[in-house]
């Protein structure tokens, strides 16, 4: 879940009435540090790379994984791990747009921002489908 659509009540209420866990992406921590608390079934965390990053978990406590990446050694979250792993199609469209978007062009007028985004949207995915058909990028 993003940071605009949890929060411990509601978490709560998923776990306890429903049984289903959920998992969110904001104290001064040095890069590096960790800050949790727990409450029942919810623990919020907070974890410092290059920003901070707030998690609030049903499914995942404070526990840390140590991570390689050729050279690189970094210790992070698992929750973090598992997000980033099992990232949502809406993250990865943001991700793969954000530097490329053109709905950022100031204009006054509502349908020409729903046309651009549209526009990135229909490119992005025609991108995807030439990339799975021809293995090319």
């Amino acid at each position: 879940m993003d940071n605009y659509y949890n929060s411990p009540i509601l978490a709560r209420l998923l776990k306890i009435n429903y049984h289903t866990d959920c998992r969110v992406k904001e104290k001064k921590l040095k890069k590096g540090e960790v800050f949790g608390e727990h409450s029942g079934p919810i623990s919020v965390l907070k974890w410092s790379d290059k920003k901070i990053v707030s998690m609030i978990s049903t499914y995942h406590g404070a526990e840390m994984k140590t991570e390689s990446k050729g050279q690189k050694i970094k210790t992070k979250p698992i929750s973090v791990i598992d997000y980033n792993r099992f990232m949502g199609g809406v993250d990865l469209k943001d991700q793969l747009l954000q530097s490329y978007l053109i709905e950022r062009k100031r204009n006054t007028k509502w349908y020409m921002k729903v046309f651009r985004r549209l526009l990135n949207t229909a490119v992005l995915n025609s991108m995807v489908i030439y990339q799975a058909n021809t293995g090319k990028k």
